[in-house]
């Protein structure tokens, strides 16, 4: 797989590495995720779960993103709800920071799995 994306306005930048672990789709993402970068993750995330075919299971690894707003985070919520329509799941990995306590405070209002590693998502339980 190895794919990579960037887009940004030259001022914040996000870039996206795709790869596979254990059947998994795993989306790496680097740099800033805000209203000038979300519309194209929302693209690439909606593309992975079509992709996937039958029951996706997309990892989104946060553990570079220095960034993410409301735009960011509802574009994570709009991949997850998409695959769990289709009987799979998107899983997210951030250990600590910013975006950790962004998640920890719209918990409330999402379902999203957030783990630690990349191997801890892998691992648990089925999609």
């Amino acid at each position: 797989m190895g794919r990579e994306f960037r887009q940004g306005d030259g001022r914040a930048e996000l870039r996206v590495s795709l790869s596979r672990l254990d059947g998994w789709t795993v989306a790496s993402l680097t740099g800033e995720i805000d209203l000038l970068t979300t519309p194209r993750l929302r693209a690439q995330l909606e593309d992975l779960v079509a992709d996937h075919g039958g029951r996706p299971r997309v990892i989104v690894d946060l553990g570079d993103v220095t960034f993410c707003d409301a735009h960011g985070l509802g574009a994570l919520v709009g991949a997850h709800h998409m695959a769990a329509r289709r009987g799979g799941t998107v899983r997210l990995v951030v250990a600590n920071g910013r975006v950790r306590r962004l998640l920890r405070l719209a918990n409330p209002t999402h379902d999203l799995e957030v783990h630690d590693t990349l191997n801890d998502a892998a691992a648990t339980g089925p999609a």
